[in-house]
């Protein structure tokens, strides 16, 4: 899911400005997801969709990048509800269905936002909210920086293996575990080390000053801004009010 989640297209959801992406999609909505009764749960997932169909993003590469969350998380907290809640089995079903729903719901939005939203928005978005724009440039290299660091993880867990060593994730052999992980710990640290120290001497290099000023593009709300704000708010009253 990590690897090249940002998707670059042009459409309503990718021209809004940061911060009604970020209260609509990350706190709003998913926050009504959340609370909302379950009569209104289906209208919340129906503005699910309606966002990714706005987005231009395909139902086929949405499941691709959520599958791996939605399909653990749903298994896991049916069996919950079979193990623990109380009532017919009917019941304990439909139940776990529901909390399921409300939890992809939650991720769904959440990856979306990631989805439609270009890293360098973060530090621009910050900056307009008066947030010094070293946090936000924090924010965004860490973003970038995760399929980077997952490749290299990857390339260690294979060089190991190349050199004859048997890397197996099994909590059913606990030491053999342990001991797999301090052996990936150190080349991975340094390989992480390394690439902070290149960034870092990339930015100072380019003239970056993290107390400094920096100019930024102006940005302003838009009608669909505005629009998509009072749905995200007026569904969140409405949970609400119910």
């Amino acid at each position: 899911m990590i690897k090249n989640i940002y998707i670059q297209k042009k459409s309503i959801i990718h021209d809004l400005d940061f911060w009604t992406k970020f209260l609509t999609m990350l706190l709003f909505l998913p926050l009504a997801g959340i609370l909302a009764p379950v009569k209104l749960l289906p209208l919340v997932v129906i503005l699910l969709f309606i966002f990714l169909f706005l987005s231009k993003i395909t139902l086929k590469t949405f499941w691709g990048m959520t599958k791996s969350y939605n399909i653990p998380i749903t298994i896991g907290v049916v069996l919950l509800s079979l193990a623990l809640s109380e009532g017919t089995i009917t019941q304990r079903l439909e139940e776990g269905l529901i909390f399921a729903i409300r939890f992809i719901v939650l991720i769904s939005f959440g990856v979306l936002f990631a989805m439609t939203t270009n890293p360098i928005e973060i530090p621009t978005g910050m900056i307009r909210a008066k947030i010094p724009h070293k946090y936000g440039v924090t924010i965004m290299v860490g973003y970038r920086m995760m399929p980077l660091i997952s490749k290299k993880i990857n390339t260690v867990i294979d060089a190991q293996r190349a050199r004859g060593a048997e890397i197996r994730f099994s909590l059913r052999h606990f030491r053999k575990f342990i001991l797999n992980i301090l052996s990936l710990i150190i080349p991975i640290l340094h390989s992480t080390l390394e690439t902070s120290v290149k960034l870092s001497e990339t930015l100072i290099s380019r003239g970056y000053d993290p107390d400094g000023e920096i100019t930024v593009p102006l940005t302003k709300f838009g009608s669909w801004d505005y629009f998509f704000s009072m749905v995200s708010i007026g569904i969140l009253i409405l949970v609400f009010a119910v």
